[in-house]
Parts: structure tokens; C-alpha cells; sequence
């Protein structure tokens, strides 16, 4: 259970520290005096989702710790050595959130993760807020809590063992194509595919020749004009060659009268014989630089072709290579296929009917915890002054093995409806077309009680319980919360916020929550009330004023008390 919960900067908390004992313990104080807050700075603590909009306005970060005693819970502790934690007797939990979104978790001060938070505080608290009326009143959710009162023995776990081998045998299946039309038409598909591209004869290497020569050729005026010139300069009649043959014969006449010409002149000889080589290729250069329309045609039909190939099968030659050996060995897969996905649909027949089997168990056992179910709830509704009410768990026609293969879900079949009778004489109808915002309190309240003794978590937390409720009926659910706090099979501690007086006068523990204001700022603070300041509180909620409210309030405590004497 619950033994400390210290906040930090959450709405208009700034620090606050609250203990908190066995058996009920209820919070109390005006509206909007910050109850639900701490129920929220719980929830948060617990695991719940991280909401900067509660961290105190001016502040940068929000922090709550929360200890519980855990000597007796040996499932806590299972899971705490499950996740490399050294057990204790108790366990501490804190979170912290930062308005730039950081999140830190810890564990017995070590850090922790959300899910590993989840999971452990899930066996310890359980908080009823006031939206869970809203959510019982869903079939689905309906079936969910019948579900907490199952003992399935394992055949859950093997219907969902099933379901996922379902899924894998669906999967493979798929991968040939699924049913025997959708394969025939992935097969011409492929067999498209395939021969689009490869008649195409692609290779990386062509298409960068292609690029180039398809660069060249729309340039090839402009080259032409530049090579003519150049070889007009080399071999012209006043061009490099005639001028570097003038200059040779003029050295070598003076050659007897100067060392160095003969030296020169070869050197001049052999420029002559490069420049003529590099004219010579220019000249052939020249003879290829002939425009012909119907090749750059031709060779722009080519590139367009290979640009839609790359297009349609990945942006690239080598991943339209890569598409196309992909689909050869998938065509090739589905040539074979026919004994493989034969031996597929046997197994995923035999998976369904295992799980059809597996699902009319789990059906069956729902039905007769479905009689328990009721039999519990019209009991928990007798004391909580529902006495005659009718409570019944209307199922779905168990569906044919056919209809069950269209859609075999690994929760199996079920589909569950509430219905109830608050009058005797009424007939039943599903709930949500029935029950009152009073019963509805009452109700959920029967129902937490009873999943909370077959889940065994040892603190409740109810955020107002009390909605749609007031006098005899009131007490009564007083009575109901004090007997579930007070059950020590268990070791239950109960949390409420209320508004009703029978339930503060209830209350082992009354914590008095009030919003202040102290140098133009608000704050909330908390504080155990006393035997005169429970008084003081039931009677403020009983709206008497004076010395008879006061005597009124003590007269109901005093009943309170003797009343949990005879639990």
C-alpha cells in the first residue's frame, strides 16, 4: 500500500507531502481546491502519460515520489527481481518532466522506463476516476472486466499462441500471392514486369556512353567550329607546322657556324611530328562531326526508354537490376508454389480449427463466470441499497466454424452486452439504456470491489465515487467503502475524494485540501484533520451552521464508528 506521496511544482501545488495509513482514507475541500490534482500527480507517478500543462506556471520542471510498503506483495516483488531490482520492503517511484519534454523515471533511485513503471505500479494502485463510467457503459470494455472474473487456465495464451501462427501461415501465403486468383494476377504481374526489362538489355555502362554521346552530338556544330579552326592552325599554309618547318631550315643552315642548332633542330623535328599527329587527329575528328537527325532521334528514344524503366522500378539502372532479379525469383517462387501453398492451407486449417476449439472453451468458461459475475454484483448492489436489482451478461450466437475462419480474432468470439433491471417488474436492457447516474456510481463501485479482490491490488483510489448520489443512498456506499478498506485478507487502503458528509464521517483518515493565497499567489496546501476537525468538515458538507449541525455531524461520526465496529 501507499505509506508517502511527495509533489513538486503540479498546477497550484509548490511542495506537498501527504502520509497515508490503512483502511479509508478520505481527501475532503471546496471545489477546485486541487483534490483531483493529486490524484492526477498519483496517476502520473504511476505511469500515466507525462502533461506539461500541469507543471506550476513560472516553474521549469514538475517532480513526483510516491513509497509503498511492499513486504506482503510478492507479485511487486517477482517483477522487480524480473527487471534487476533488489527486493525490499518497500519501493519508491519517482518521475520528472521538464517543459522541454524530458522525462525521468526512477526505481528504487535507479532509472527506469515507462513500461517497466507500468507494469510494476499496475499491481499496486488501482485509480477509479470519473471517467470509467462513461467507459463500462462500452460492450467491449463490458467484456473485459467478465474477462477479470475468468480463470482461464492457460487457454487465453494458447489462443493467442495460435492467432500469431495464424498470422505467420497468412503471412507466407501472402508472399505466393494469396488466393488463387490474386496469385494468377501477381503472376502476370511479374511475367510483365520481367520481360519489359529485360528486353531492354540495360547495363550501367551503356547509359553513361549514351549520356555522353548524346551530349556530344547536340554539341556537334559547336565542336566542329572549334576542331576546323584547329587544325586550319596546325596546317595551314601560315600554320604551326609550315612555321615550325621554315624555323628548322633556317637552324640547319647555320649549323656549321652554331654548336646548338643541330640540338634545336631535332627538337624542332620532333614538335613538327607531334603537332602533325595531333593535326592529323583533329582531321578525323572533323570527318565524324557530320549531323544526322535520325540518329539523335534514335539515340533519344533509347535514353527516354531507359529514364521510364527507372522511373517505374527505382529511380536508378542497378535498382531497376536489383527489381528485376527480385522478381524473377519471386515469379520463379510462384511457378512452384503450387505444392507449397498447398501444404500452407492445410496447416492454417488445422490452426483454425484449433483455435475454434480453444475459443468455444474460452467461450464456455465466460459463460459460467458470467453467472458468478452476476450473482457477485446483484449481491455488492443489495448493499449498496439496489435490492431487487436484476443483473444478467447477455452473449452473442456462438457463430458456425465458417463464419468464425472470416474473421478469427485471438480473443476468440464473444461479444458481451450488460443488462440490467434496476426495478422490479422492468425488463432487462443493456446499460447504458438504463442506469442512472447514481446507480451508475453504485455500480462501478460493485464492480471495482469485485475485481480488485480477484486482482488483489491493495490501495484503491476513487476520485469521486459519490456522483449522482445523496442521503440513505450515500451511507450506504459509506458503509461499502469502509467494509472494502477494511477487508484484511487483502490488506486493502482505500483513497476517496468526496463531497458527501457520510463518507468523510466514515473516513480513518480525513485529509483536509485547501486552496490559498498568500502574497498574490495560490497555492494548495493539506492537512490531517482531528476528531473536531472531521466535525467541523462533515458539518460544513451537511451545510448546517451553528451548535445543533455540529451536534448533528458528531452524532454521524459516532454512528460511523460503531458501524465499522461491527465489520
Amino acid at each position: 500500500m501507499i505509506r508517502n506521496l511527495a509533489i513538486n511544482n503540479i498546477a497550484l501545488i509548490d511542495s506537498l507531502e501527504m502520509d497515508f495509513n490503512e483502511g479509508l482514507t478520505v481527501l475532503s475541500g471546496e471545489t477546485g481546491s486541487g483534490k483531483s490534482i493529486i490524484i492526477d500527480s498519483l496517476a502520473f507517478v504511476l505511469g500515466d502519460r507525462a502533461d506539461k500543462t500541469l507543471i506550476k506556471h513560472g516553474k521549469d520542471s514538475a517532480s513526483v515520489s510516491a513509497l509503498f510498503d511492499i513486504e506482503n506483495n510478492d507479485a511487486v516483488c517477482q517483477k522487480l527481481q524480473e527487471y534487476g531490482f533488489e527486493p525490499s520492503e518497500q519501493l519508491l517511484v519517482s518521475r520528472k518532466m521538464t517543459m522541454q519534454g524530458k522525462n525521468e523515471i526512477r526505481i528504487q533511485g535507479k532509472i527506469s522506463t515507462s513500461a517497466i513503471l507500468k507494469d510494476i505500479c499496475g499491481e499496486l494502485v488501482d485509480i477509479f476516476g470519473q471517467g470509467e463510467h462513461l467507459a463500462l457503459l462500452k460492450e467491449k470494455n463490458q467484456l473485459s472486466v467478465l474477462d477479470g472474473f475468468c480463470k482461464f487456465g492457460g487457454v487465453d495464451e494458447q489462443l493467442v499462441t495460435l492467432h500469431h501462427q495464424l498470422g505467420a501461415v497468412n503471412k507466407q501465403l501472402l508472399a505466393f500471392g494469396g488466393s488463387d486468383a490474386e496469385r494468377q494476377r501477381t503472376f502476370d504481374i511479374l511475367s510483365f514486369q520481367i520481360e519489359e526489362i529485360s528486353s531492354a538489355n540495360l547495363s550501367v555502362e551503356e547509359e553513361e556512353q549514351l549520356v555522353a554521346t548524346h551530349k556530344r552530338m547536340v554539341n556537334i556544330e559547336k565542336i566542329a567550329t572549334a576542331v576546323g579552326i584547329a587544325v586550319e592552325s596546325l596546317n595551314g599554309e601560315d600554320g604551326a607546322i609550315s612555321s615550325i618547318s621554315r624555323a628548322d631550315k633556317c637552324l640547319q643552315d647555320v649549323s656549321h657556324y652554331e654548336e646548338s642548332a643541330n640540338q634545336l633542330s631535332g627538337r624542332l623535328e620532333s614538335a613538327r611530328l607531334e603537332i602533325e599527329d595531333v593535326a592529323s587527329t583533329l582531321e578525323d575528328i572533323l570527318s565524324q562531326t557530320e549531323f544526322s537527325p535520325y540518329e539523335v532521334d534514335k539515340l533519344q528514344e533509347r535514353l527516354d526508354k531507359i529514364r521510364t524503366l527507372k522511373r517505374k522500378y527505382g529511380g536508378s539502372v542497378e535498382e531497376t537490376l536489383k527489381f528485376l532479379k527480385n522478381a524473377e525469383e519471386q515469379f520463379e517462387t510462384l511457378q512452384n508454389a503450387t505444392e507449397i501453398i498447398e501444404q500452407l492451407s492445410k496447416q492454417k486449417q488445422k490452426v483454425l480449427e484449433q483455435m475454434y476449439v480453444l475459443a468455444q472453451q474460452k467461450s464456455q468458461i465466460r459463460h459460467q463466470a458470467s453467472v458468478a459475475l452476476a450473482k457477485a454484483i446483484t449481491s455488492e448492489l443489495d448493499d449498496l441499497g439496489m435490492r431487487g436489482t436484476q443483473f444478467n451478461v447477455q452473449f452473442n450466437e456462438q457463430p458456425m466454424f465458417e463464419q468464425y475462419c472470416k474473421n478469427p480474432l485471438a480473443d476468440g468470439y464473444d461479444v458481451v452486452a450488460f443488462l440490467m433491471s434496476a426495478n422490479p417488474g422492468e425488463p432487462l436492457k443493456p446499460l447504458s439504456k438504463v442506469i442512472s447516474g447514481g446507480e451508475m456510481s453504485r455500480f462501478m463501485l460493485a464492480v471495482k470491489n469485485i475485481t480488485a479482490r480477484i486482482e488483489r491490488i491493495p490501495t484503491m483510489v476513487f476520485d469521486e465515487i459519490d456522483t449522482g448520489i445523496s442521503g440513505a443512498m450515500a451511507q450506504k456506499v459509506a458503509v461499502k467503502l469502509a467494509k472494502i478498506a477494511s477487508d484484511k485478507t487483502v490488506g486493502y487502503q482505500s483513497i476517496v475524494i468526496t463531497h458527501l458528509p457520510q463518507i468523510v464521517a466514515m473516513a480513518d483518515n480525513n485529509l483536509f485540501i485547501e486552496k490559498i493565497t498568500e502574497d498574490g499567489k495560490t497555492h494548495t496546501t493539506v492537512s490531517v484533520l482531528d476528531f473536531d476537525g472531521q466535525v467541523a468538515e462533515v458539518s460544513r458538507l451537511m451545510g448546517g451552521v451553528g451548535e445543533h449541525s455540529l451536534q448533528s455531524a458528531t452524532d454521524l461520526i459516532a454512528w460511523c464508528n460503531q458501524t465499522k465496529q461491527n465489520f
